[in-house]
């Protein structure tokens, strides 16, 4: 049987879009990812919530990468990204909401305490579809990109309190391979994704602050040999 065509909405270096491709990769599936070149592609993808990424398979469309994770797995079912006992796929599942949760949290404080920008709760376009948390702080260019400048850390990091949960991390994981199981799950492709753009220093300053938890280093690594 021939696989469905698979397109990914979405910006490729955002977390929630990471974790999304990496499942891709990881299960060995072709597709497509096209990236926004206005604003106006953000509201036309995903009109209800203003959030990316969406993915297409088939006729089908989904939003939120929790909900596309469930997806893939429903449809391609192999190789897994939860483990087949219960109890541990219930851990795999909250440490990946957990870390989405988080990193996101501590990001927009900060970006919103630098630029001195505050996160509207809900707002909408001039075509009254919904925008997205970094739309609604203006951070997001004509281009439909994300304003990169915004997101250097070299200025001064994300603080104390942000590191401590890298220290959570590393502590859960103590000396595993991988998060709750003994195989790849969607825990770690979430930590992975999360902790991408410190690796690249996508947020400048973000990859010396990674090499002082060579313990998550090792894990992105890890990760990213089965996923990139």
């Amino acid at each position: 049987m021939n696989q469905p065509r698979i397109i990914v909405y979405g910006f490729p270096d955002t977390p929630y879009t990471q974790k999304v491709l990496r499942a891709l990769r990881f299960k060995d599936l072709d597709f497509e990812l096209l990236e926004p070149t206005r604003r106006e592609d953000i509201r036309r993808w995903s009109p209800e919530t203003g959030l990316l990424p969406v993915i297409e398979i088939g006729d089908e469309r989904i939003g939120d990468s929790d909900a596309i994770l469930d997806v893939l797995d429903a449809r391609f079912p192999e190789p897994p990204l939860l483990s087949k006992d219960l109890k541990i796929a219930r851990e795999q599942r909250r440490l990946a909401t957990w870390v989405g949760e988080t990193f996101r949290f501590y990001m927009i404080r900060w970006v919103a305490q630098r630029l001195g920008r505050e996160e509207v709760a809900e707002a909408t376009g001039p075509d009254g579809k919904m925008l997205g948390p970094l739309a609604r702080m203006g951070l997001i260019g004509p281009d439909g990109r994300i304003v990169r400048e915004a997101f250097d850390t070299s200025v001064g990091g994300l603080g104390p309190e942000f590191e401590r949960r890298l220290d959570d991390l590393v502590g859960m994981l103590g000396d595993r391979q991988w998060f709750h199981g003994d195989r790849i799950s969607r825990a770690d492709l979430a930590v992975a994704s999360a902790l991408d753009g410190m690796y690249t220093d996508r947020y400048p300053g973000g990859q010396a602050l990674l090499q002082r938890y060579p313990t998550l280093l090792r894990h992105y690594e890890r990760v990213a040999s089965l996923t990139d």
